[in-house]
């Protein structure tokens, strides 16, 4: 797929999706699926508006859906075929009965908790032989070469011709010593008009998006319209 139009693109601010992770940190659920469908695909989604961003982690049986379109194809030990889907799939119009009806695949997301199953804090070298044959098959389905891996810390982008080497890759959080994360921050800055200091009595100062962040947010769209 080559220069998909992809039309409107709204924004999300670095605090709303601070905010979107914060609330499952703080509620003790940090399952997948809640950083999946509550962060990631809203996160995309908002951004995005005349993109589908679609559930596809769960799989039936269907003469009328191709799952090999966004899905990866191996045998398992009986030496059965199968197919390895993603979590998310992105694309341009969504319809189910893919066989009849053209569907155009920007990408696919494999979403892992920061928690249980994290990503930040290793190098892509050093992933899970599970992740690493996942990512593989994700790579050779049959209309869609393009596979983001996100925990919500860290964004690493993925393309056929790369293989397991990301081709780019976003952290938004810094490590201490000990191990800990925290969210990056950005450059303070601070507003000096006459207006100001007649209002608030001194010079008013703000925290801008951090630059890590807006790269994420523009790299996203370069990502899925070529």
């Amino acid at each position: 797929m080559d220069n998909l139009e992809i039309g409107e693109i709204n924004d999300v601010s670095f605090e709303k999706y601070k905010g979107w992770v914060n609330k499952y940190i703080k509620n003790n659920d940090v399952n997948e699926l809640r950083f999946q469908n509550e962060v990631v695909k809203p996160f995309i989604s908002t951004i995005f508006p005349n993109l589908d961003v679609e559930d596809v982690s769960k799989k039936g049986n269907s003469t009328k859906h191709d799952y090999h379109q966004y899905g990866g194809l191996y045998k398992d030990i009986d030496g059965k075929e199968k197919v390895e889907t993603p979590d998310l799939a992105i694309v341009k119009r969504w319809d189910w009965l893919n066989k009849k009806n053209e569907v155009e695949y920007c990408a696919v997301v494999e979403v892992k908790s920061p928690y249980l199953q994290p990503i930040y804090h290793k190098d892509y070298s050093r992933y899970n032989r599970n992740l690493q044959k996942k990512l593989i098959r994700l790579l050779s389905a049959s209309k869609n070469d393009k596979v983001i891996l996100t925990d919500t810390l860290k964004w690493e982008f993925y393309k056929k011709d790369s293989g397991l080497v990301p081709i780019r890759t976003f952290k938004l959080y810094s490590l201490s010593q000990g191990g800990n994360w925290e969210w990056i921050k950005g450059e303070k800055n601070t507003v000096e008009d006459e207006i100001t200091n007649e209002l608030f009595g001194c010079n008013l100062e703000y925290e801008s998006e951090p630059k890590e962040f807006v790269e994420l947010k523009n790299y996203l769209r370069k990502f899925l319209e070529n």
